[in-house]
C-alpha cells in the first residue's frame, strides 16, 4: 500500500480540476480557454512542456451525423418514391461511404467544414541516453451528446447491420426491373419494410451526433477526462523535481486535443514523428471514480478494434496491486487514444476507474461532474504511475512482446 506523498496539496488538485470540469468541445472557445490556464499553470510552476499544432476538423461528428440524417433518408425516399435502381444504388454507395473514408482513413470527405488548429501538450523528461522510450497521455477535450454510452453502443454493433440493409436494398432495387410483373408490388413493400429498421438506425446514430454539441447542459468532462490530465499534471512536478529518476527511458506525458473527435490529436502525434526506440504507450481515461481500476482489452472504433497490448496491460495491473493492494481488473472495448498507438503497431493499453453505482454509464452527459471526482485518488494515481515508470525504466516487469 502507498504511503501519502503531500508534493502536491490538495489545493492544487482542487485548482487544476476547477480547470478541468467546465465543457471544453473540441475548437471551441471554451477549450482554447482551458488550453490556456493549463499553459498557465505548467509555467507557474516552472515545468517545461511544448505545444504540437495540428489538422482539427472539430465538427467532425456533428458533419457525420447530419450526413447520415440527410442520406439515408434519401436512400429510404428513393425506395418509397420509386426513383429508380441507378438513384438508389448511388444513395447506397454514398450511404456507406461517407462517414467510414473520414473515420476509417482520416479522409474528411463530410468532416471538413470548421477546419482549424488544435494542440497537442507534451511535456518531456529524459535520461542522459534513454533506451527506451515511454508515452503516458489523456485528453483534455470533452464531448456531450444526447444518449448515454451504453445506448450509443446499440446503435454501433449494429453499425454491421445497417450496412448490409443497405447492400440488400441496393441489389433488390437493382433486380426489381427484370423481374415478373406479379412479383413487383410483394418485391416493393418488401423493400419499404426493410427500410424501417435502417432508418432507426440511421435516425438514433445521427441524432446522437449531430445534435449532443447543441445540449443547454453540457458535460463537464471532470471524470472524461479531466481527471486524468490532472494525474499527469501532478506526475509532472514530480518528475521535475526528480522524484522519479529516469535512468534508461525517455518519458512524455501528453495531453492530447482533438480525441472526442476520433482522437485527431493522438492521430497526429503517432504519425507525425519517428520512434527510433523501443517504445509503449499507457493511456488513462476516466480515472479517480470510486469503484475498481480496469484496463480495457480491446481499443479502436466501430470499424476497427485492436487488442491492446498484454505485457503492457499486465506491468500497469501489477503497478496498481502495488500502490492500492488489488489488481486492474480486464474491461472493454473502448475508444480512445489508445488506438492510435495501436494502429500504428505500437504496445499500448488504456487504463481507468469504475464507479461504483454508475459504472461505465453517464459520460457525455452531465452526471459527468465534479462530484464524481474523488479527490484522493488523484495522487494516488499518481503513485501508480510512479511505479509503472520505475519498472518500466528498470525494465523488470514489462515485456513489449505481446
Amino acid at each position: 500500500m502507498w504511503a501519502y506523498n503531500a508534493f502536491m496539496h490538495a489545493d492544487d488538485y482542487a485548482a487544476l480540476m476547477q480547470i478541468l470540469s467546465r465543457p471544453r468541445p473540441s475548437g471551441s472557445a471554451r477549450e482554447r480557454q482551458a488550453l490556456g490556464a493549463l499553459q498557465g499553470w505548467l509555467e507557474r510552476h516552472g515545468l517545461p512542456y511544448r505545444l504540437q499544432p495540428f489538422t482539427l476538423y472539430p465538427y467532425f461528428l456533428n458533419c457525420i451525423g447530419l450526413w447520415i440524417l440527410l442520406v439515408f433518408s434519401l436512400f429510404a425516399l428513393s425506395i418509397w418514391l420509386d426513383w429508380g435502381w441507378w438513384v438508389t444504388g448511388l444513395l447506397g454507395l454514398l450511404c456507406v461511404s461517407g462517414g467510414l473514408l473520414d473515420i476509417t482513413y482520416d479522409i474528411p470527405l463530410v468532416t471538413w467544414p470548421g477546419r482549424r488548429c488544435g494542440q497537442n501538450i507534451l511535456i518531456e523528461f529524459s535520461a542522459p541516453q534513454p533506451q527506451r522510450e515511454l508515452v503516458i497521455s489523456a485528453h483534455y477535450d470533452t464531448k456531450s451528446e444526447l444518449f448515454d454510452h451504453h445506448v450509443r453502443f446499440f446503435f454501433f454493433k449494429n453499425l454491421g447491420l445497417g450496412v448490409a440493409l443497405v447492400v440488400v436494398l441496393a441489389v433488390l432495387s437493382l433486380a426489381a426491373p427484370s423481374l415478373p410483373p406479379a412479383w413487383q408490388v410483394p418485391l416493393q413493400w418488401l423493400r419499404i419494410v426493410l427500410t424501417l429498421p435502417l432508418l432507426v438506425l440511421a435516425w438514433g446514430l445521427g441524432l446522437n451526433m449531430a445534435f449532443g454539441r447543441l445540449r443547454r447542459v453540457q458535460s463537464q468532462g471532470a471524470v472524461d477526462n479531466g481527471a486524468a490530465c490532472a494525474i499527469l499534471l501532478g506526475l509532472s512536478r514530480q518528475l521535475a523535481e526528480g522524484q522519479v529518476p529516469l535512468a534508461n527511458t525517455r518519458l512524455t506525458l501528453a495531453l492530447f486535443g482533438g480525441e472526442e473527435v476520433n482522437m485527431q490529436g493522438s492521430r497526429a502525434y503517432v504519425q507525425g514523428r519517428a520512434w527510433p526506440l523501443p517504445a509503449a504507450a499507457l493511456n488513462l481515461e476516466i480515472m479517480a471514480q470510486d469503484g475498481q481500476y480496469v484496463y480495457w482489452e480491446q481499443d479502436g472504433t466501430s470499424f476497427k478494434l485492436y487488442p491492446t497490448h498484454a505485457g503492457v496491460s499486465r506491468a500497469v495491473s501489477a503497478a496498481v496491486a502495488g500502490i492500492t493492494g488489488a489488481p486492474a481488473s480486464p474491461a472493454g472495448p473502448i475508444n480512445s487514444d489508445g488506438y492510435s498507438f495501436l494502429r500504428a503497431g505500437l504496445p499500448a493499453t488504456t487504463l481507468g476507474t469504475y464507479d461504483r453505482q454508475l459504472g461505465s454509464h453517464g459520460f457525455h452527459l452531465p452526471s459527468d461532474n465534479l462530484e464524481r471526482v474523488q479527490m484522493s485518488r488523484l495522487p494516488e494515481g499518481v503513485e501508480i504511475l510512479k511505479l509503472f515508470i520505475r519498472n518500466y525504466d528498470q525494465g523488470e516487469t514489462i515485456s513489449l512482446a505481446p
